[in-house]
């Protein structure tokens, strides 16, 4: 399980353009994840087998894909679920390995030669076995379950069996089985935003991850205690963007809407989490325990502003972050002038958390502040809040790096006073060099600007008034055919042939514009709302 990180608000940088697979092009798409149950109806075996060998192998069914090999395990039966019982069987799969680097991820499962897998096979021709699918799901390895032992399985349902395995995995004296199996079980108990399965009762599946918080071996406990914070908007900054955007009552463009779960999972274990929190142990569980409690109201005040005072950086920042779910905001006013960049983050996230109009005004000094985490957070919980509430620190901010976010939010409402300001930023492709991604900024401007100019009346647009906008309309850099056709429709609808003639001149050759072009001189008002 990959753990979080409580500071990685720095890394949140997301391409702007589509990502390129190297698979041949429509070849794959990313399918649901599917339990396990359904998962045993399309197979043609489910056993627990033994790894006996495992080698490269080549087979046309499996597409080259950068990263990954084809591999053919050989695994001795123990045990069957369903289907004949063969004493051994060769199993085709991706691996990960090879040549290249590449943004797929097929279903892959990397064998341990002595280990025991419950296996998902589908039978091939010629005697060999291979995974259920070639296409990506948001489970990396759905074809096998790694076992806790050699002994046959436990139970007659494939949930039981999973479970068997599982339960003891997460006992394991190895950090890696143990981690896997806390993975496992928050993945099939509907822990995981991609999968949101329900082989498992989740209540349940959280008892048995819990004991592992108190684990001596520091990656079992962050494992287990990322699954009792994951559902916290405090737990990871990198999440911050898409809970303010979720919580929030401004617009945080781009991003996907998070919202808070009915009952938070850190409910069924708040004992476990305080007495992580209050001992004298590592402050990065520490930290990481403290805001996983931050839903859980109950816990003391004072003890929130005892963790705010604490020498750790860690524990700190955790207890300025819970704040905003606490009357007691102390520690967000303290962490706006901490030292260290990473408590001034949490207090700018804080803030955005709080939706305390009252705290809006100690985001401006952030906005400046010399760590760019700091300042992107800032900026993201300026944006979070109502625009009537925050349009006063936006429009303080227009002068810092997140001008073009600040401009769109802005004239959102009312374009009228802000018509040069979105120009300037589609014909500068203006955008923040510190910015944690979501819709382009010009894309924004330009369509906002462009409903504006579609408002106008024509004799308007005919005397010329807005031609500084219509200027920056068409220097826009385009991403699709869509804003060219709709602006050459506008200019046919509303009289301006020359502009329409020269539009089409200057870019009929650019994303095979000729032809959307011929469409709407068929019927110009068709694409015209």
């Amino acid at each position: 399980m990959h753990t979080r990180s409580l500071t990685v608000l720095s890394m949140l940088v997301f391409a702007a353009g589509a990502l390129v697979a190297t698979a041949p092009a429509g070849a794959y798409g990313m399918n649901p994840a599917v339990p396990l149950e359904k998962l045993a109806t399309s197979a043609d075996l489910v056993c627990k087998a033994i790894v006996v060998s495992d080698r490269v192998v080549s087979d046309p069914w499996f597409d080259k894909v950068s990263s990954f090999e084809t591999h053919e395990t050989v695994l001795k039966i123990v045990s069957v679920l369903k289907g004949a019982k063969p004493r051994t069987f060769r199993f085709r799969h991706y691996a990960a390995g090879g040549q290249g680097f590449g943004n797929l991820t097929p279903p892959n499962i990397s064998f341990t030669v002595g280990r025991a897998y419950l296996v998902f096979a589908a039978k091939q021709p010629g005697g060999t076995y291979r995974g259920l699918a070639k296409w990506p799901t948001s489970i990396a390895d759905p074809d096998a379950i790694l076992a806790a032992d050699l002994d046959p399985h436990h139970g007659k349902m494939i949930t039981e069996a999973a479970w068997a395995e599982l339960v003891g995995l997460v006992a394991s004296p190895d950090p890696h089985d143990a981690t896997y199996a806390i993975a496992k079980l928050d993945v099939l108990s509907g822990g995981s935003l991609m999968t949101k399965l329900k082989d498992f009762e989740r209540p349940v599946a959280l008892e048995a991850i819990r004991g592992a918080i108190a684990s001596t071996d520091a990656s079992v406990a962050i494992a287990a205690i990322d699954v009792f914070g994951e559902d916290s908007p405090y737990y990871a900054d990198r999440d911050a963007g898409y809970w303010l955007a979720g919580l929030g009552k401004g617009t945080i463009s781009g991003l996907g809407p998070r919202t808070l779960t009915a009952s938070p999972a850190a409910a069924l274990a708040v004992a476990d989490l305080l007495a992580i929190a209050d001992a004298g142990g590592v402050a990065e569980l520490r930290g990481r325990a403290i805001r996983a409690l931050g839903r859980i109201t109950s816990v003391p005040a004072a003890k929130v502003l005892a963790w705010s005072g604490d020498p750790s950086t860690a524990i700190r920042s955790a207890a300025t972050m819970i704040s905003a779910e606490r009357a007691d905001r102390t520690p967000i006013t303290r962490g706006v002038a901490d030292q260290v960049p990473e408590v001034r983050t949490a207090a700018a996230l804080a803030i955005g958390f709080s939706q305390d109009p009252k705290l809006l005004p100690l985001l401006v000094p952030l906005l400046a502040d010399p760590s760019r985490t700091t300042h992107m957070a800032a900026a993201m919980s300026v944006l979070s809040f109502a625009r009537d509430l925050a349009a006063p620190i936006m429009t303080k901010g227009l002068t810092s790096g997140y001008r073009s976010l600040f401009v769109n939010a802005l004239a959102a409402r009312d374009p009228k006073p802000y018509l040069s300001l979105l120009g300037e930023i589609i014909v500068k492709h203006e955008q923040p060099t510190d910015w944690w991604g979501g819709s382009i900024p010009a894309g924004d401007s330009w369509k906002i600007l462009f409903a504006y100019v579609r408002s106008v009346p024509a004799a308007e647009l005919a005397a010329g008034k807005l031609d500084a906008s219509l200027d920056a309309l068409e220097r826009m850099q385009w991403f699709s055919s869509s804003e060219p056709r709709d602006l050459y429709a506008l200019y046919r609808v509303r009289g301006l042939t020359t502009r329409a003639q020269q539009l089409r001149a200057a870019t009929k050759d650019t994303l095979g514009l000729a032809s959307f072009y011929d469409e709407v001189d068929k019927n110009p008002a068709q694409f015209v709302p």
